[in-house]
C-alpha cells in the first residue's frame, strides 16, 4: 500500500503539471479536457485508475495539439497588392455563411490565406481565379474533408498503401511488409488489418517532418489497389489523406510552414493506374493549390520516362516544380528523406 501509494501520488503530479500545461492553451476544446482532467482527479483513488488517467491524458492532449496546426498566412502577406487581391476575391467569392454541419469547412474558407492559396497559382488576378475558387468551396462543403475519419474510406484505408510517417517507439513497424495477411483485402477469412493511417498519433509517436518541417506521407504503389473501391471512396480517401497531412504540419509560429511532402515509391506500377493517378492530381491541383512541397519519386521503372509525358501536363507549373525524381541510390524512405533534407524547399506561400 505504501508503495502503491507513492506511485499515485507521483502520477498525480505529473498528471497536474500537464494539466497546467493545457491550460495555457486559449483553444475551447483544451479547456474541456482540463476540467475533464480536475474532475478525474477528484475521483480516483487507485493506482490504476491513475495510471489510466495517464494514459488518458496522454493520447487525448496529443490529439488536440494536433489538431491546432493551422498557420494563420494573413500575418505573413504583407504586399499590399496581395491584399488588396485577397479583398477583391473576397468581394467577388464572399465566403460562405455557417450552416448545421459544414461550419469548420466555412472557417477553413474564411481565412485569408485560403483565397491567397488560390491567387498564388493565377498570377494574384481575381477575376482569373474567380471561377476556381468558387468551385473548391462548393467541392469542400460537398466533401467535408475536416470531418473525414479512416471509417469513411475503410477499403484503401486497410491497403496500408499511404503511410503517415512518424518517429518513436514502434514507428518502424508499419514499415515491415512480413505480415501479408495484414493487407489482404480479397481474403474474407483472413484477420482484418487496422484502418491506416489513424487519425490521432500513436501514443509515444509524433508525427515526422522534413527538416524544413514538411510533414510526410510514404506511398507505397506495389499496395496501392484503387480498382477495389468506388470512385466516391477514392475521392474520400484522397481527401482524408490530404487534409491529414496538413493537421500534422508543425504548429511553429516562427516559420511560415504550409506545405506538405510525398515520397513515391513506384515500385509496382502499373499503367491501369493512371486514369486513378490523374483523379488525385485533379484534386490536389483544384482544392489544394499551393499545398506541394516535395512529390520525390523513388524506384520508378524505367519505361516510367514515358509514362512520365503522360503525366506532367496534367500538373500546373506550381506543382510541376515541386517534382523530383531522386537518384538510382536512394531506393527506400529513408534514403528518400535524406534526400529531401539536403534540398531547398519552399515551405510556405512564399
Amino acid at each position: 500500500r505504501i508503495i502503491a501509494g507513492s506511485q499515485r501520488r507521483c502520477t498525480i503530479i505529473v498528471i497536474k503539471m500537464m494539466s497546467q500545461q493545457l491550460r495555457r492553451h486559449r483553444s475551447s476544446s483544451l479547456r474541456t479536457s482540463s476540467s475533464m482532467i480536475n474532475h478525474l482527479l477528484r475521483t480516483s483513488s487507485s493506482l490504476t485508475s491513475s495510471c489510466h488517467l495517464l494514459l488518458f491524458l496522454l493520447i487525448k492532449s496529443s490529439s488536440l495539439i494536433q489538431n491546432d496546426i493551422v498557420v494563420n498566412a494573413s500575418s505573413i502577406i504583407k504586399d499590399k497588392q496581395h491584399l488588396t487581391a485577397i479583398a477583391e476575391l473576397k468581394r467577388l467569392v464572399p465566403p460562405p455563411t455557417k450552416q448545421i454541419g459544414v461550419s469548420t469547412e466555412v472557417d477553413a474558407i474564411n481565412d485569408d490565406a485560403y483565397y491567397a492559396r488560390f491567387l498564388s497559382v493565377n498570377e494574384w488576378d481575381p477575376i482569373k481565379t474567380e471561377s476556381s475558387i468558387r468551385q473548391s468551396i462548393e467541392w469542400r462543403k460537398r466533401v467535408q474533408p475536416r470531418k473525414l475519419r479512416p471509417r469513411h474510406c475503410p477499403t484503401l484505408c486497410r491497403q496500408y498503401a499511404w503511410l503517415a510517417l512518424t518517429i518513436g517507439p514502434g514507428s518502424k513497424m508499419i514499415l515491415n511488409d512480413n505480415d501479408e495477411h495484414l493487407y489482404d483485402t480479397n481474403n474474407k477469412n483472413k484477420k482484418q488489418s487496422p484502418l491506416d493511417p489513424p487519425y490521432n498519433c500513436p501514443p509515444l509517436q509524433s508525427w515526422r517532418t522534413t527538416k524544413h518541417g514538411l510533414p510526410i506521407t510514404y506511398f507505397r504503389c506495389w499496395k496501392w489497389n484503387p480498382e477495389l473501391a468506388s470512385s466516391k471512396e477514392s475521392e474520400t480517401h484522397l481527401a482524408y489523406h490530404i487534409h491529414h497531412l496538413l493537421r500534422r504540419i508543425p504548429n511553429n509560429r516562427k516559420k511560415d510552414v504550409s506545405r506538405i511532402c510525398v515520397i513515391f515509391d513506384m515500385r509496382g506500377f502499373e499503367t491501369y493506374m493512371l486514369p486513378h493517378i490523374h483523379k488525385c492530381i485533379n484534386i490536389l491541383r483544384c482544392q489544394y493549390p499551393g499545398r506541394a512541397g516535395a512529390m520525390c519519386f523513388i524506384n520508378v521503372p524505367i519505361y516510367f520516362t514515358t509514362v512520365w509525358k503522360i503525366i506532367s501536363p496534367w500538373l500546373d507549373d506550381e506543382i510541376r516544380s515541386k517534382v523530383f525524381f531522386a537518384e538510382r541510390g536512394v531506393d527506400d524512405v529513408e534514403k528518400a528523406v535524406g534526400f529531401l533534407n539536403g534540398m531547398k524547399l519552399k515551405t510556405g506561400l512564399f
